[in-house]
């Protein structure tokens, strides 16, 4: 229980942020479709979200994740090894879950509908990045750069000194995850869960390494 304290004590601010905007999604997917929701956040495409979001959605992806990593060594190996180990942690279960879910990616999820013959006008009208090469498998839920990137924005909290701080590494993993919905590779629904899986898995990282082995040790 202590270790859990602590590990709360060091992320209070970040998680009663993210609690609140966790709740407000999961009202909307209370409400609205999955389709719903496709389509109503296909229609916001603009000629700068379709260079922002390509680029942003990188801070997801395992290159970032190594970068962050080395650049977390030069300041401490302690910080940077558990880093790394939540990495590990969460992509795992995370693959797990892909596999065991096997649910389509939504180019495949309509293409499906279209080959169907689904009556929707909608189905005709799907905006696709381009430049953007929109994946299609059954690996959709829930999504690896959503839960990559709030990985990195809870260990990155629960160190950082200046809590304010952790606000800012909150607002850049909503931004992928929401990248990852404008570019046609997730639906909302897999996004809202990677968010969950990441936060909450990397907190019993936190909680696990706490005081053992190389992260107990000095920086």
């Amino acid at each position: 229980m202590e270790k859990i304290a602590k590990v709360y004590n060091g992320l209070k601010l970040y998680l009663w942020c993210y609690l609140p905007f966790f709740a407000g999604l999961m009202l909307i997917k209370l409400f609205f479709s999955r389709d719903d929701i496709y389509f109503f956040i296909n229609r916001l495409h603009t000629p700068f979200g379709d260079w922002f979001f390509p680029l942003i959605t990188h801070l997801g992806s395992v290159a970032a994740a190594v970068v962050l990593t080395v650049a977390v060594f030069f300041f401490s190996k302690r910080e940077s090894f558990i880093l790394a180990s939540a990495y590990c942690f969460t992509a795992l279960v995370n693959f797990g879950l892909k596999f065991w879910v096997a649910f389509p990616r939504p180019h495949r999820y309509f293409s499906q509908k279209i080959a169907q013959a689904i009556n929707d006008p909608r189905l005709q009208a799907i905006y696709y990045v381009p430049g953007v090469d929109v994946l299609d498998n059954f690996r959709s839920f829930p999504s690896g750069h959503t839960v990559c990137a709030f990985t990195a924005a809870t260990v990155l909290a629960y160190f950082t000194k200046n809590k304010a701080w952790s606000l800012a590494y909150l607002a850049l993993a909503v931004l992928v995850g929401y990248s990852r919905m404008y570019m046609s590779q997730h639906f909302f629904e897999d996004v809202a869960v990677g968010s969950l899986v990441g936060i909450a898995l990397t907190f019993v990282w936190l909680v696990l390494t706490d005081g053992k082995g190389f992260a107990a040790a000095e920086r």
